[in-house]
């Protein structure tokens, strides 16, 4: 199944050339809903699950293939590895964010209680 999508994206992309705006901007959308999709599965717990799955289906498609569709199958795979890469940084750092607005919210309510309490 997984297979078949990946050579279907390999399709559409070996016919692809310059004047593609729109699919640009489609695919710029998509990345963000998967972002999005990748951070909520991991909070339950299925992203490696998912990932993997991905990964094999490409790399099937990489050695069962030569020429261009090896090559389009090498840059899908990039741009997936990019993708999740950007995805972990985007989660790690509003991570990071929440808790030092945690600490900063804690901190504020601990000084306000200091100046109700006197």
């Amino acid at each position: 199944m997984m297979k078949s999508a990946v050579l279907s994206m390999l399709a559409k992309i070996s016919k692809m050339d310059a004047e593609t705006k729109e699919l640009v901007a489609q695919t710029e959308a998509q990345s963000l809903l998967l972002s999005a999709l990748t951070l909520t599965v991991g909070k339950s717990g299925g992203v490696e699950e998912l990932i993997s799955a991905i990964s094999q289906a490409i790399n099937t498609v990489l050695e069962s293939s030569d020429g261009l569709i090896k090559s389009d199958a090498e840059l899908l795979l990039t741009k997936f590895q990019e993708q999740l890469t950007l995805t972990r940084l985007v989660d790690e750092e509003s991570k990071e964010f929440l808790k030092g607005v945690s600490h900063k919210s804690l901190s504020s309510v601990s000084n306000n209680e200091k100046i109700t309490d006197c």
